[in-house]
Protein backbone atom coordinates (compact mmCIF):
# COMPACT_ATOMS: atom_id res chain seq x y z
CA UNK A 1 0.00 0.00 0.00
CA UNK A 2 1.22 3.49 -0.88
CA UNK A 3 1.25 5.97 2.02
CA UNK A 4 -0.26 9.16 0.66
CA UNK A 5 0.75 11.21 3.70
CA UNK A 6 4.35 10.05 3.43
CA UNK A 7 4.68 11.21 -0.16
CA UNK A 8 2.91 14.49 0.55
CA UNK A 9 5.47 15.10 3.29
CA UNK A 10 8.33 14.26 0.94
CA UNK A 11 7.01 16.81 -1.55
CA UNK A 12 6.60 19.57 1.04
CA UNK A 13 10.00 18.81 2.59
CA UNK A 14 11.57 19.26 -0.83
CA UNK A 15 9.58 22.45 -1.59
CA UNK A 16 10.62 23.95 1.77
CA UNK A 17 14.19 24.25 0.47
CA UNK A 18 13.06 27.10 -1.75
CA UNK A 19 12.22 30.72 -0.96
CA UNK A 20 8.52 30.91 -0.11
CA UNK A 21 8.68 34.69 0.00
CA UNK A 22 8.68 34.42 -3.78
CA UNK A 23 4.99 34.11 -4.62
CA UNK A 24 5.82 31.89 -7.56
CA UNK A 25 7.02 29.13 -5.21
CA UNK A 26 3.72 29.19 -3.35
CA UNK A 27 1.91 29.27 -6.69
CA UNK A 28 3.40 25.90 -7.62
CA UNK A 29 2.65 24.36 -4.24
CA UNK A 30 -1.00 25.41 -4.55
CA UNK A 31 -1.09 24.15 -8.15
CA UNK A 32 0.24 20.75 -7.06
CA UNK A 33 -2.38 20.41 -4.33
CA UNK A 34 -5.11 21.35 -6.80
CA UNK A 35 -3.90 18.83 -9.40
CA UNK A 36 -3.89 16.11 -6.73
CA UNK A 37 -7.50 16.99 -5.86
CA UNK A 38 -8.62 17.05 -9.49
CA UNK A 39 -6.81 13.78 -10.16
CA UNK A 40 -8.70 12.15 -7.31
CA UNK A 41 -11.99 13.41 -8.74
CA UNK A 42 -11.27 12.11 -12.25
CA UNK A 43 -10.22 8.71 -10.91
CA UNK A 44 -13.31 8.46 -8.73
CA UNK A 45 -15.68 9.42 -11.54
CA UNK A 46 -14.04 6.90 -13.88
CA UNK A 47 -14.09 4.14 -11.23
CA UNK A 48 -10.41 3.32 -11.80
CA UNK A 49 -8.68 0.42 -10.01
CA UNK A 50 -7.02 1.25 -6.69
CA UNK A 51 -3.53 0.54 -8.01
CA UNK A 52 -3.95 2.98 -10.90
CA UNK A 53 -5.40 5.59 -8.53
CA UNK A 54 -2.43 5.25 -6.19
CA UNK A 55 0.09 5.71 -8.99
CA UNK A 56 -1.91 8.60 -10.43
CA UNK A 57 -1.69 10.34 -7.04
CA UNK A 58 2.10 10.13 -7.19
CA UNK A 59 2.08 11.47 -10.74
CA UNK A 60 0.01 14.45 -9.58
CA UNK A 61 2.07 15.02 -6.43
CA UNK A 62 5.41 15.15 -8.24
CA UNK A 63 4.65 16.19 -11.83
CA UNK A 64 5.91 19.76 -11.24
CA UNK A 65 8.58 19.18 -8.60
CA UNK A 66 11.15 20.43 -11.11
CA UNK A 67 9.50 23.87 -11.21
CA UNK A 68 11.21 24.98 -8.02
CA UNK A 69 14.71 24.37 -9.31
CA UNK A 70 13.73 25.83 -12.68
CA UNK A 71 12.68 29.03 -10.94
CA UNK A 72 15.82 29.14 -8.80
CA UNK A 73 18.19 28.65 -11.74
CA UNK A 74 16.42 30.63 -14.47
CA UNK A 75 13.96 32.91 -12.63
CA UNK A 76 11.14 31.84 -14.95
CA UNK A 77 8.55 29.13 -15.55
CA UNK A 78 8.89 29.43 -19.32
CA UNK A 79 10.40 26.19 -20.59
CA UNK A 80 11.39 27.58 -23.98
CA UNK A 81 13.82 30.05 -22.42
CA UNK A 82 15.01 27.82 -19.59
CA UNK A 83 14.66 24.03 -19.29
CA UNK A 84 12.04 21.32 -19.82
CA UNK A 85 10.47 21.23 -16.35
CA UNK A 86 8.99 17.74 -16.84
CA UNK A 87 12.39 16.23 -17.62
CA UNK A 88 13.84 18.16 -14.68
CA UNK A 89 11.09 16.76 -12.41
CA UNK A 90 12.08 13.21 -13.41
CA UNK A 91 15.77 13.95 -12.75
CA UNK A 92 15.01 15.35 -9.29
CA UNK A 93 12.86 12.33 -8.39
CA UNK A 94 15.72 10.04 -9.42
CA UNK A 95 18.48 12.03 -7.74
CA UNK A 96 16.59 12.31 -4.46
CA UNK A 97 15.46 8.65 -4.60
CA UNK A 98 11.91 9.77 -3.81
CA UNK A 99 10.25 6.85 -5.61
CA UNK A 100 12.85 4.21 -4.85
CA UNK A 101 10.68 2.24 -2.40
CA UNK A 102 8.19 1.47 -5.17
CA UNK A 103 8.42 -1.60 -7.39
CA UNK A 104 10.66 -0.72 -10.32
CA UNK A 105 7.84 -1.21 -12.82
CA UNK A 106 5.55 1.24 -10.99
CA UNK A 107 8.35 3.78 -10.66
CA UNK A 108 9.03 3.55 -14.40
CA UNK A 109 5.36 4.17 -15.25
CA UNK A 110 5.19 7.24 -13.01
CA UNK A 111 8.35 8.72 -14.54
CA UNK A 112 7.07 8.12 -18.07
CA UNK A 113 3.77 9.82 -17.23
CA UNK A 114 5.51 12.84 -15.65
CA UNK A 115 7.94 13.09 -18.55
CA UNK A 116 4.98 13.18 -20.96
CA UNK A 117 2.70 15.53 -19.04
CA UNK A 118 3.80 18.75 -20.79
CA UNK A 119 4.48 17.46 -24.30
CA UNK A 120 2.37 18.50 -27.25
CA UNK A 121 1.39 14.81 -27.62
CA UNK A 122 2.06 11.62 -25.69
CA UNK A 123 5.21 10.01 -27.07
CA UNK A 124 4.57 7.30 -29.67
CA UNK A 125 6.69 4.84 -27.65
CA UNK A 126 3.91 4.70 -25.03
CA UNK A 127 1.49 3.47 -27.68
CA UNK A 128 4.07 1.14 -29.22
CA UNK A 129 4.53 -0.58 -25.86
CA UNK A 130 0.87 -1.67 -26.00
CA UNK A 131 1.07 -2.85 -29.59
CA UNK A 132 4.32 -4.74 -28.96
CA UNK A 133 3.30 -6.42 -25.67
CA UNK A 134 3.77 -10.20 -25.85
CA UNK A 135 2.25 -11.38 -22.56
CA UNK A 136 -0.77 -10.36 -20.44
CA UNK A 137 1.22 -8.70 -17.63
CA UNK A 138 3.32 -6.62 -20.03
CA UNK A 139 0.15 -5.56 -21.83
CA UNK A 140 -1.55 -4.62 -18.55
CA UNK A 141 1.47 -2.54 -17.51
CA UNK A 142 1.64 -0.80 -20.88
CA UNK A 143 -2.06 0.09 -20.74
CA UNK A 144 -1.75 1.41 -17.20
CA UNK A 145 1.22 3.53 -18.26
CA UNK A 146 -0.83 5.11 -21.04
CA UNK A 147 -3.71 5.68 -18.61
CA UNK A 148 -1.36 7.50 -16.22
CA UNK A 149 -0.07 9.69 -19.05
CA UNK A 150 -3.61 10.66 -19.96
CA UNK A 151 -4.67 11.25 -16.36
CA UNK A 152 -1.82 13.58 -15.39
CA UNK A 153 -2.12 15.55 -18.64
CA UNK A 154 -5.84 16.10 -18.02
CA UNK A 155 -5.60 16.88 -14.29
CA UNK A 156 -2.73 19.32 -14.88
CA UNK A 157 -4.61 21.16 -17.64
CA UNK A 158 -7.76 21.46 -15.54
CA UNK A 159 -5.89 23.47 -12.90
CA UNK A 160 -3.80 25.46 -15.38
CA UNK A 161 -7.08 27.17 -16.33
CA UNK A 162 -7.39 28.31 -12.68
CA UNK A 163 -3.79 29.54 -12.60
CA UNK A 164 -4.38 31.33 -15.87
CA UNK A 165 -7.48 33.05 -14.49
CA UNK A 166 -6.50 33.81 -10.90
CA UNK A 167 -2.75 34.36 -10.72
CA UNK A 168 -0.73 37.44 -11.68
CA UNK A 169 0.00 37.27 -15.41
CA UNK A 170 3.53 38.49 -14.74
CA UNK A 171 4.10 35.23 -12.86
CA UNK A 172 2.35 33.09 -15.47
CA UNK A 173 3.62 34.42 -18.80
CA UNK A 174 6.06 37.17 -17.86
CA UNK A 175 3.98 40.22 -18.90
CA UNK A 176 0.95 42.05 -17.43
CA UNK A 177 -2.51 41.65 -18.95
CA UNK A 178 -2.38 45.24 -20.18
CA UNK A 179 0.27 44.21 -22.70
CA UNK A 180 -2.22 42.09 -24.61
CA UNK A 181 -5.12 44.47 -25.19
CA UNK A 182 -3.94 45.61 -28.64
CA UNK A 183 -2.46 42.29 -29.84
CA UNK A 184 -4.06 39.92 -32.35
CA UNK A 185 -3.92 36.15 -32.68
CA UNK A 186 -1.30 34.91 -35.15
CA UNK A 187 -2.72 33.15 -38.26
CA UNK A 188 -0.98 29.83 -37.46
CA UNK A 189 -2.39 29.79 -33.93
CA UNK A 190 -5.89 30.66 -35.13
CA UNK A 191 -5.58 27.89 -37.74
CA UNK A 192 -4.72 25.35 -35.00
CA UNK A 193 -7.83 26.33 -33.05
CA UNK A 194 -10.03 26.09 -36.14
CA UNK A 195 -8.62 22.62 -36.77
CA UNK A 196 -9.19 21.70 -33.10
CA UNK A 197 -5.52 21.07 -32.37
CA UNK A 198 -3.37 21.89 -29.37
CA UNK A 199 -1.19 24.90 -30.10
CA UNK A 200 2.46 24.05 -30.69
CA UNK A 201 4.54 26.51 -28.67
CA UNK A 202 6.91 26.98 -31.62
CA UNK A 203 4.22 28.78 -33.66
CA UNK A 204 3.35 31.36 -30.98
CA UNK A 205 4.33 34.89 -31.97
CA UNK A 206 2.46 37.16 -29.56
CA UNK A 207 1.61 37.14 -25.86
CA UNK A 208 -2.03 36.70 -26.85
CA UNK A 209 -0.98 33.55 -28.71
CA UNK A 210 0.24 32.27 -25.33
CA UNK A 211 -3.18 32.93 -23.82
CA UNK A 212 -4.95 31.22 -26.70
CA UNK A 213 -2.66 28.19 -26.38
CA UNK A 214 -4.16 27.59 -22.93
CA UNK A 215 -7.60 27.24 -24.55
CA UNK A 216 -6.06 24.79 -27.01
CA UNK A 217 -5.53 22.44 -24.07
CA UNK A 218 -9.17 21.38 -24.39
CA UNK A 219 -8.39 19.71 -27.70
CA UNK A 220 -5.91 17.39 -26.01
CA UNK A 221 -8.08 16.29 -23.08
CA UNK A 222 -8.71 12.57 -22.99
CA UNK A 223 -11.78 12.12 -20.79
CA UNK A 224 -15.29 13.62 -20.81
CA UNK A 225 -14.94 13.94 -17.02
CA UNK A 226 -11.96 16.26 -17.49
CA UNK A 227 -13.81 18.39 -20.03
CA UNK A 228 -16.74 18.71 -17.65
CA UNK A 229 -14.53 19.63 -14.67
CA UNK A 230 -12.76 22.38 -16.63
CA UNK A 231 -16.01 23.58 -18.15
CA UNK A 232 -17.88 23.74 -14.85
CA UNK A 233 -15.02 25.67 -13.19
CA UNK A 234 -15.40 28.39 -15.81
CA UNK A 235 -11.85 29.64 -15.31
CA UNK A 236 -10.94 29.33 -18.97
CA UNK A 237 -13.23 32.25 -19.88
CA UNK A 238 -12.27 34.69 -17.13
CA UNK A 239 -9.09 36.29 -18.53
CA UNK A 240 -10.81 37.04 -21.83
CA UNK A 241 -13.99 38.38 -20.23
CA UNK A 242 -12.14 40.84 -17.98
CA UNK A 243 -9.72 42.14 -20.62
CA UNK A 244 -10.81 45.14 -22.71
CA UNK A 245 -9.31 44.27 -26.08
CA UNK A 246 -9.04 47.36 -28.25
CA UNK A 247 -8.86 45.80 -31.69
CA UNK A 248 -12.15 44.86 -33.44
CA UNK A 249 -10.20 42.14 -35.26
CA UNK A 250 -9.05 40.66 -31.95
CA UNK A 251 -12.58 40.73 -30.54
CA UNK A 252 -13.84 38.87 -33.60
CA UNK A 253 -11.00 36.34 -33.38
CA UNK A 254 -11.69 35.61 -29.71
CA UNK A 255 -15.42 35.23 -30.38
CA UNK A 256 -14.59 32.70 -33.10
CA UNK A 257 -12.21 30.81 -30.79
CA UNK A 258 -14.91 30.42 -28.16
CA UNK A 259 -17.48 29.33 -30.75
CA UNK A 260 -15.11 26.60 -31.92
CA UNK A 261 -14.27 25.64 -28.34
CA UNK A 262 -17.87 25.40 -27.14
CA UNK A 263 -18.81 23.31 -30.17
CA UNK A 264 -15.88 21.00 -29.48
CA UNK A 265 -16.80 20.58 -25.82
CA UNK A 266 -20.41 19.87 -26.76
CA UNK A 267 -19.31 17.02 -29.00
CA UNK A 268 -15.79 16.29 -27.70
CA UNK A 269 -14.47 14.87 -30.91
CA UNK A 270 -11.33 15.39 -32.93
CA UNK A 271 -12.46 13.30 -35.86
CA UNK A 272 -16.14 13.93 -36.33
CA UNK A 273 -17.96 11.90 -33.72
CA UNK A 274 -14.80 10.22 -32.34
CA UNK A 275 -13.37 11.14 -28.91
CA UNK A 276 -9.61 11.27 -28.60
CA UNK A 277 -9.41 8.31 -26.22
CA UNK A 278 -11.03 6.07 -28.86
CA UNK A 279 -8.75 7.48 -31.55
CA UNK A 280 -5.79 6.52 -29.36
CA UNK A 281 -7.20 3.00 -28.97
CA UNK A 282 -7.12 2.50 -32.72
CA UNK A 283 -3.63 3.96 -32.80
CA UNK A 284 -2.60 1.09 -30.50
CA UNK A 285 -4.66 -1.49 -32.42
CA UNK A 286 -4.32 -0.62 -36.12
CA UNK A 287 -5.60 -3.94 -37.52
CA UNK A 288 -8.83 -5.45 -36.21
CA UNK A 289 -11.70 -7.81 -36.94
CA UNK A 290 -15.11 -6.61 -35.76
CA UNK A 291 -18.03 -8.73 -34.55
CA UNK A 292 -20.64 -6.73 -36.44
CA UNK A 293 -24.36 -6.86 -35.77
CA UNK A 294 -25.57 -3.72 -37.53
CA UNK A 295 -26.83 -2.32 -34.22
CA UNK A 296 -25.99 1.10 -32.81
CA UNK A 297 -22.89 -0.02 -30.89
CA UNK A 298 -21.04 -2.05 -33.51
CA UNK A 299 -22.14 0.35 -36.27
CA UNK A 300 -20.53 3.25 -34.43
CA UNK A 301 -17.42 1.20 -33.76
CA UNK A 302 -17.07 0.36 -37.45
CA UNK A 303 -17.43 4.04 -38.33
CA UNK A 304 -14.93 5.19 -35.70
CA UNK A 305 -12.32 2.61 -36.67
CA UNK A 306 -12.70 3.45 -40.35
CA UNK A 307 -12.53 7.21 -39.67
CA UNK A 308 -9.35 6.72 -37.64
CA UNK A 309 -7.64 4.84 -40.46
CA UNK A 310 -7.77 1.44 -38.80
CA UNK A 311 -7.58 -1.66 -40.99
CA UNK A 312 -10.88 -3.17 -39.89
CA UNK A 313 -12.90 -6.05 -41.33
CA UNK A 314 -16.51 -6.54 -40.19
CA UNK A 315 -17.84 -10.08 -39.73
CA UNK A 316 -21.60 -10.53 -39.54
CA UNK A 317 -22.61 -13.96 -38.24
CA UNK A 318 -26.06 -14.71 -39.65
CA UNK A 319 -28.02 -16.97 -37.30
CA UNK A 320 -31.71 -17.79 -36.71
CA UNK A 321 -31.54 -15.38 -33.74
CA UNK A 322 -31.36 -12.27 -35.93
CA UNK A 323 -34.16 -10.68 -37.97
CA UNK A 324 -33.57 -9.99 -41.65
CA UNK A 325 -33.56 -6.20 -41.20
CA UNK A 326 -30.39 -6.38 -39.05
CA UNK A 327 -28.42 -7.88 -41.94
CA UNK A 328 -29.91 -5.28 -44.28
CA UNK A 329 -28.87 -2.44 -41.93
CA UNK A 330 -25.41 -3.94 -41.52
CA UNK A 331 -24.86 -4.11 -45.27
CA UNK A 332 -26.18 -0.59 -45.76
CA UNK A 333 -23.84 0.87 -43.15
CA UNK A 334 -20.79 -1.07 -44.34
CA UNK A 335 -21.46 0.08 -47.90
CA UNK A 336 -21.83 3.71 -46.81
CA UNK A 337 -18.44 3.55 -45.08
CA UNK A 338 -16.81 1.59 -47.88
CA UNK A 339 -15.89 -0.95 -45.19
CA UNK A 340 -15.16 -4.62 -45.78
CA UNK A 341 -17.86 -6.95 -44.49
CA UNK A 342 -18.15 -10.72 -44.59
CA UNK A 343 -21.40 -12.58 -43.84
CA UNK A 344 -20.88 -15.90 -42.06
CA UNK A 345 -24.05 -18.09 -42.15
CA UNK A 346 -24.25 -20.18 -38.99
CA UNK A 347 -27.06 -22.23 -37.44
CA UNK A 348 -26.34 -21.77 -33.76
CA UNK A 349 -29.27 -24.05 -32.89
CA UNK A 350 -27.11 -27.00 -33.89
CA UNK A 351 -25.50 -26.48 -30.50
CA UNK A 352 -27.69 -28.62 -28.20
CA UNK A 353 -27.00 -26.51 -25.12
CA UNK A 354 -28.02 -23.29 -26.88
CA UNK A 355 -31.16 -25.00 -28.18
CA UNK A 356 -32.12 -26.09 -24.66
CA UNK A 357 -32.04 -22.40 -23.65
CA UNK A 358 -30.53 -22.53 -20.14
CA UNK A 359 -30.01 -19.37 -18.08
CA UNK A 360 -26.45 -19.08 -19.38
CA UNK A 361 -27.50 -19.62 -23.00
CA UNK A 362 -25.84 -16.34 -23.97
CA UNK A 363 -22.48 -17.64 -22.76
CA UNK A 364 -22.68 -20.75 -24.96
CA UNK A 365 -24.05 -18.78 -27.91
CA UNK A 366 -21.28 -16.15 -27.71
CA UNK A 367 -18.69 -18.90 -27.55
CA UNK A 368 -20.02 -20.46 -30.74
CA UNK A 369 -20.37 -17.19 -32.63
CA UNK A 370 -17.03 -15.68 -31.63
CA UNK A 371 -15.15 -18.89 -32.30
CA UNK A 372 -16.72 -18.78 -35.76
CA UNK A 373 -15.47 -15.20 -36.20
CA UNK A 374 -12.03 -16.02 -34.77
CA UNK A 375 -11.58 -18.79 -37.31
CA UNK A 376 -12.62 -16.61 -40.26
CA UNK A 377 -10.59 -13.62 -39.05
CA UNK A 378 -7.47 -15.71 -38.54
CA UNK A 379 -7.69 -17.01 -42.09
CA UNK A 380 -7.87 -13.37 -43.24
CA UNK A 381 -4.81 -12.41 -41.19
CA UNK A 382 -6.46 -10.67 -38.22
CA UNK A 383 -5.18 -11.42 -34.72
CA UNK A 384 -7.43 -9.17 -32.61
CA UNK A 385 -11.24 -9.19 -32.44
CA UNK A 386 -13.38 -6.34 -31.09
CA UNK A 387 -17.05 -6.12 -30.25
CA UNK A 388 -19.47 -3.30 -29.48
CA UNK A 389 -19.94 -3.83 -25.73
CA UNK A 390 -20.18 -0.33 -24.21
CA UNK A 391 -19.57 1.14 -20.76
CA UNK A 392 -23.30 1.04 -19.90
CA UNK A 393 -23.48 -2.73 -20.32
CA UNK A 394 -23.65 -4.41 -16.93
CA UNK A 395 -21.32 -7.40 -16.81
CA UNK A 396 -23.42 -8.84 -14.00
CA UNK A 397 -26.45 -9.08 -16.30
CA UNK A 398 -24.60 -10.37 -19.35
CA UNK A 399 -23.53 -14.03 -19.23
CA UNK A 400 -21.98 -13.52 -22.65
CA UNK A 401 -19.39 -11.21 -21.09
CA UNK A 402 -17.68 -14.25 -19.61
CA UNK A 403 -17.26 -15.75 -23.07
CA UNK A 404 -15.76 -12.50 -24.37
CA UNK A 405 -13.24 -12.47 -21.56
CA UNK A 406 -12.27 -16.11 -22.04
CA UNK A 407 -11.73 -15.57 -25.77
CA UNK A 408 -9.76 -12.31 -25.26
CA UNK A 409 -12.25 -10.25 -27.23
CA UNK A 410 -11.53 -6.53 -26.92
CA UNK A 411 -14.37 -4.11 -26.15
CA UNK A 412 -13.04 -0.62 -27.04
CA UNK A 413 -16.21 1.27 -26.12
CA UNK A 414 -16.28 -0.27 -22.66
CA UNK A 415 -12.51 0.09 -22.21
CA UNK A 416 -12.64 3.77 -23.20
CA UNK A 417 -15.59 4.51 -20.90
CA UNK A 418 -18.04 5.32 -23.72
CA UNK A 419 -21.62 4.88 -22.56
CA UNK A 420 -24.71 4.14 -24.66
CA UNK A 421 -25.86 7.73 -24.32
CA UNK A 422 -22.48 9.07 -25.39
CA UNK A 423 -22.10 6.79 -28.41
CA UNK A 424 -25.58 7.75 -29.62
CA UNK A 425 -24.49 11.40 -29.47
CA UNK A 426 -21.25 10.59 -31.28
CA UNK A 427 -23.17 8.59 -33.89
CA UNK A 428 -25.53 11.50 -34.48
CA UNK A 429 -22.56 13.88 -34.79
CA UNK A 430 -21.04 11.50 -37.36
CA UNK A 431 -24.27 11.38 -39.36
CA UNK A 432 -24.90 7.64 -38.87
CA UNK A 433 -28.48 6.51 -39.51
CA UNK A 434 -28.11 4.08 -36.61
CA UNK A 435 -27.71 6.84 -33.99
CA UNK A 436 -31.31 6.51 -32.74
CA UNK A 437 -31.88 2.88 -33.66
CA UNK A 438 -33.62 1.13 -30.74
CA UNK A 439 -31.71 -1.64 -29.01
CA UNK A 440 -32.73 -4.97 -30.51
CA UNK A 441 -31.66 -7.96 -28.48
CA UNK A 442 -31.52 -11.28 -30.32
CA UNK A 443 -34.80 -13.09 -30.94
CA UNK A 444 -33.89 -15.81 -28.45
CA UNK A 445 -34.42 -13.31 -25.61
CA UNK A 446 -38.16 -13.40 -26.35
CA UNK A 447 -38.35 -17.01 -25.11
CA UNK A 448 -38.18 -17.77 -21.35
CA UNK A 449 -35.11 -19.67 -20.15
CA UNK A 450 -35.68 -23.40 -19.98
CA UNK A 451 -38.08 -23.43 -22.96
CA UNK A 452 -36.43 -25.14 -25.91
CA UNK A 453 -35.82 -22.80 -28.84
CA UNK A 454 -37.37 -23.86 -32.13
CA UNK A 455 -36.78 -22.14 -35.47
CA UNK A 456 -40.52 -21.83 -35.99
CA UNK A 457 -40.97 -19.86 -32.76
CA UNK A 458 -38.20 -17.46 -33.77
CA UNK A 459 -39.75 -17.00 -37.22
CA UNK A 460 -43.15 -16.25 -35.68
CA UNK A 461 -41.66 -13.65 -33.35
CA UNK A 462 -39.78 -11.99 -36.21
CA UNK A 463 -42.93 -11.94 -38.33
CA UNK A 464 -45.03 -10.46 -35.50
CA UNK A 465 -42.53 -7.71 -34.69
CA UNK A 466 -42.15 -6.86 -38.36
CA UNK A 467 -45.93 -6.53 -38.75
CA UNK A 468 -46.24 -4.30 -35.69
CA UNK A 469 -43.36 -2.12 -36.86
CA UNK A 470 -45.22 -1.52 -40.14
CA UNK A 471 -48.19 -0.32 -38.05
CA UNK A 472 -46.11 2.38 -36.37
CA UNK A 473 -44.99 0.65 -33.17
CA UNK A 474 -41.42 1.36 -32.07
CA UNK A 475 -39.04 -0.04 -29.46
CA UNK A 476 -41.28 -2.90 -28.33
CA UNK A 477 -41.06 -6.67 -27.83
CA UNK A 478 -43.28 -9.63 -28.62
CA UNK A 479 -42.36 -12.12 -25.92
CA UNK A 480 -43.66 -15.68 -26.03
CA UNK A 481 -44.31 -18.50 -23.59
CA UNK A 482 -46.07 -21.90 -23.71
CA UNK A 483 -49.83 -21.53 -24.03
CA UNK A 484 -51.39 -21.80 -20.52
CA UNK A 485 -54.07 -24.11 -21.99
CA UNK A 486 -51.38 -26.74 -22.25
CA UNK A 487 -51.79 -27.42 -25.95
CA UNK A 488 -48.50 -28.95 -27.00
CA UNK A 489 -46.45 -26.69 -29.25
CA UNK A 490 -48.81 -23.71 -28.89
CA UNK A 491 -47.41 -20.41 -27.71
CA UNK A 492 -48.95 -17.25 -26.32
CA UNK A 493 -47.67 -13.77 -27.23
CA UNK A 494 -47.14 -11.09 -24.56
CA UNK A 495 -46.83 -7.62 -26.06
CA UNK A 496 -44.48 -5.26 -24.25
CA UNK A 497 -44.64 -1.64 -25.47
CA UNK A 498 -43.56 1.80 -24.29
CA UNK A 499 -46.09 3.81 -22.30
CA UNK A 500 -46.36 6.60 -24.87
CA UNK A 501 -47.57 4.09 -27.47
CA UNK A 502 -50.51 2.81 -25.41
CA UNK A 503 -52.93 5.19 -27.22
CA UNK A 504 -51.82 3.72 -30.57
CA UNK A 505 -52.38 0.22 -29.23
CA UNK A 506 -55.87 1.10 -27.97
CA UNK A 507 -56.68 2.67 -31.33
CA UNK A 508 -55.64 -0.47 -33.23
CA UNK A 509 -56.30 -3.07 -30.55
CA UNK A 510 -58.65 -5.23 -32.63
CA UNK A 511 -56.30 -5.19 -35.61
CA UNK A 512 -53.29 -6.12 -33.47
CA UNK A 513 -55.21 -8.90 -31.73
CA UNK A 514 -56.47 -10.36 -35.02
CA UNK A 515 -53.03 -10.18 -36.57
CA UNK A 516 -51.14 -11.91 -33.75
CA UNK A 517 -53.81 -14.60 -33.38
CA UNK A 518 -52.72 -15.87 -36.80
CA UNK A 519 -49.53 -17.23 -35.20
CA UNK A 520 -50.21 -17.40 -31.44
CA UNK A 521 -52.82 -19.10 -29.25
CA UNK A 522 -53.31 -16.11 -26.93
CA UNK A 523 -52.39 -12.42 -27.13
CA UNK A 524 -51.68 -10.58 -23.88
CA UNK A 525 -50.57 -7.05 -22.95
CA UNK A 526 -47.87 -6.48 -20.35
CA UNK A 527 -49.19 -3.64 -18.15
CA UNK A 528 -45.67 -2.96 -16.91
CA UNK A 529 -44.75 -0.78 -19.87
CA UNK A 530 -41.36 -1.02 -21.52
CA UNK A 531 -38.67 1.56 -20.72
CA UNK A 532 -37.30 3.16 -23.87
CA UNK A 533 -33.88 1.97 -25.03
CA UNK A 534 -33.13 5.33 -26.69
Amino acid sequence: MISYEKYKSLFHDYASRYDKSDGRVELKIIHTEAVVSIMDKICEQRHLPEHTRALSFLCAQFHDIGRFEQLKQFNTFLDHISVNHAALSCSILEENKILDELPENDKRKILIAIENHNKLEIDSSVFSAIKDARDPQTLEDARECLELCRLIRDADKCDIFRVFAMEDMNDVIGVPEESLVSETISPAVLCAIRERRSVDKTIRKTHLDYWISFLGYFFDMNYPESIEIARSQGYYRMPFERTAFTSPETKAQIAEVFTVLEDYMNHFSGIRGVPKILFDFFKCHPSLALAFSGGTDSAYLLYAATACGCDIHAYYVSTPFQPAFELSDARCLADSLNARMTVLPFNVLENKTVKKNPEDRCYHCKNEIFNHILKAAASDGYKEIVDGTNASDDAGDRPGMRALKELNILSPLRECGITKKALRAYSRDAGLFTWNKPAYACLATRIPCGIEIQSEILQNVEWAESQLSSMGFEDFRVRVFPEPSGNAGTFAARLQIAGHQLPLLMERRAEVFSLLKERFGSVLLDLETRASSL
